[in-house]
Parts: C-alpha cells; sequence; structure tokens
C-alpha cells in the first residue's frame, strides 16, 4: 500500500486545525471585543475557550495512539529524544528571538521557565514525560495505565480548583503540564490504539455534543464567579469531548494528500509565536494577519523544507 495511503489522513489533517485553534487562542482574536459585549461576550469567551482549548488534549491523544505501536516496537527512546530535542532546539530560538526581553530579568525565573515548560513548548516537554510515564505504567498493565491516570488527571483538576478558588496560590505550571494534565489523554489514546472503539457514528455524535455542552456549562460558571481571569485550563468536559471527538475523526475518510499535513501542524504550533510576537515590532498590531501569517508561513517553511528534506534532513526535523 503507498505511505500516503497507509498513514490516517484525516488525523492529519485533524492536527492542521487543531494548530490553527492555537494561533488563535494566542493571537487574542476577538477576546477584545467579547471582553466589552457584556453577557453575549461572557457566553462568546465561554465558548471559545472551549472550543479552542481542544487542541492540547487531542494533540495528546493522537500521541498516545501512535505511541502504542513506538512502544510495540521499542523505540520509546529516540521519541523521547526527539521531543526532548526540539523542546530545547525551539527554546533556544525563543530566548534569541526575545533576547531584549530574557536579558532583562533574573537568569534563574528563566531557567525555572524552562524547567517547568517554556512558554507554549511545554507541551513537547511534557509530552516527552508523559510518555515515559506511560511506557512504565504499560509494563505494569492496562490497569496500572488506568489507575495512573485517574489519580494523575485527579491531581490536576484539584490543583486547578484550589487555584480558581483562592484556597491556594498555585502557578498553572504546577497542574498543566505533562503528568497531570497531558499524560490522562496520552493513556486513553492509548487505550484507543489497542482497542479501537465500536460505538456507532451517532453514539459518537452524541458525546461529542454532550462534553462541548458541559464543558460550556462549566466555563459560564467558572466566569460569572470569578471573571476572565484566569480562563479555565482543564474543562472536566474535555474527557468526554476530546476522545468523543477523536474516535469520530478516525471514522471519517479523508483525501490523501502530498502535503506534510503532519509536519506542518508541528511547525505551526513551534513556530507562530515568533510571528504573532515579531508582526507587533512591525507596526502590525490587529491579530488577523497575525493569525493567517503564524499559520501560512509556518506551513509553506514545513512544506519547503520536505522539498529539500533529502539534502537538508536536519531541517525536516525541525518539526
Amino acid at each position: 500500500m503507498d505511505k500516503v495511503q497507509s498513514r490516517l489522513m484525516s488525523v492529519d489533517y485533524l492536527r492542521v486545525i487543531l494548530a490553527i485553534f492555537v494561533v488563535v487562542a494566542h493571537s487574542g482574536l476577538g477576546r477584545e471585543t467579547l471582553r466589552a459585549a457584556g453577557e453575549t461576550g461572557l457566553l462568546g469567551l465561554a465558548a471559545g475557550n472551549s472550543i479552542l482549548r481542544v487542541a492540547v488534549p487531542v494533540f495528546a491523544l493522537i500521541a498516545g495512539y501512535y505511541l502504542a505501536s513506538t512502544l510495540r516496537r521499542e523505540r520509546l527512546s529516540g521519541w523521547v529524544g526527539h521531543l526532548l530535542v526540539l523542546y530545547a532546539a525551539w527554546s533556544a530560538v525563543y530566548v534569541l528571538f526575545l533576547w531584549f526581553y530574557y536579558a532583562n530579568r533574573p537568569v534563574a525565573l528563566t531557567a525555572t521557565e524552562l524547567t517547568l515548560g517554556f512558554m507554549h513548548l511545554w507541551f513537547l516537554q511534557g509530552l516527552a514525560i508523559s510518555g515515559i510515564l506511560l511506557a512504565g505504567a504499560a509494563a505494569l498493565g492496562r490497569g496500572a495505565v488506568i489507575a495512573s491516570a485517574v489519580l494523575l488527571g485527579g491531581a490536576g483538576l484539584a490543583l486547578q480548583y484550589l487555584r480558581m478558588t483562592g484556597q491556594a496560590d498555585i502557578p498553572v505550571e504546577h497542574y498543566r503540564n505533562g503528568p497531570l494534565y497531558l499524560y490522562p489523554y496520552l493513556a486513553i489514546g492509548w487505550l484507543m490504539a489497542l482497542h479501537p472503539p465500536r460505538l456507532p457514528v451517532a453514539v459518537l455524535w452524541a458525546a461529542v455534543a454532550a462534553g462541548l455542552a458541559l464543558t460550556l456549562a462549566e466555563n459560564i460558571w467558572w466566569l460569572r464567579r470569578i471573571g476572565e481571569e484566569p480562563l479555565l485550563e482543564i474543562p472536566t468536559g474535555h474527557l468526554l469531548l476530546c476522545p468523543a471527538l477523536f474516535a469520530l475523526v478516525l471514522r471519517m475518510p479523508a483525501p490523501s494528500t502530498d502535503l506534510p499535513l503532519g509536519r506542518a501542524a508541528a511547525g505551526i504550533y513551534v513556530m507562530h509565536v515568533i510571528v504573532l510576537q515579531g508582526l507587533p515590532q512591525l507596526g502590525v498590531a490587529h491579530p488577523v494577519p497575525g493569525v493567517v501569517l503564524g499559520v501560512a508561513l509556518p506551513f509553506l517553511l514545513v512544506w519547503g523544507a520536505s522539498l529539500v528534506g533529502r539534502r537538508h534532513r536536519w531541517l525536516s526535523r525541525m518539526f
């Protein structure tokens, strides 16, 4: 079978959509308008936070789904090593790009951020750590994976609620990280690879709708209680919404393409902040050009890198 046809193309298309969600969320597009729109704006902000935040957990589900094959082939070290190299390389790029900012703050503070998870790149580091945890739990059996996912996911939710209710001053990085946030979704993706969901499509659509409704309700409740700062990072409704959405996409046919969609999505994720931070320095403050260029420029760069990949393999491995 052709290599392109053998891939789950629907998942690669989903990756690009999720990467666009990340760019839109980080651009702040529409947030100022929603802030000034009263109750209507509150509902819009809740909807935006509910939908755009599916990107990270679904990315983790996808990673867990494919990690099942990696673990069977005993290639975990290469998988983890690649993620950590990407994290180190792109962290260095951002420190250099924003040197004017980092040069005027304590080195210890920057070192702490790099350790806990630097900017949006924390996902790469967190995924590597979660993969190691998953491999260890999987060696003990599926029950250990499920139990560890429940335990760590529950701890993450508890820390989040302690912070949002004002009962403890907990930095967001202490629960929005690999073990407490990504790991449960990575484990679910791994389990879905071992036991592919056989539910009817209608049931999956109903689960997506129910999960979205729960997520919206929770977001609205918190927004009305404490305002928009901080926005809910880990909605419990996503535990239903995201796996159901991923299972639904796995059942959807998608046209084959030679475009490197998976790597393009990764490129958009790691590079878009350079565009969003750089355009205002050039006098372009509106978020719409940032969103368009934050998607288009990395996509074109990754596509170009794939065309010259045989001669410059290191370039392709940057995504």
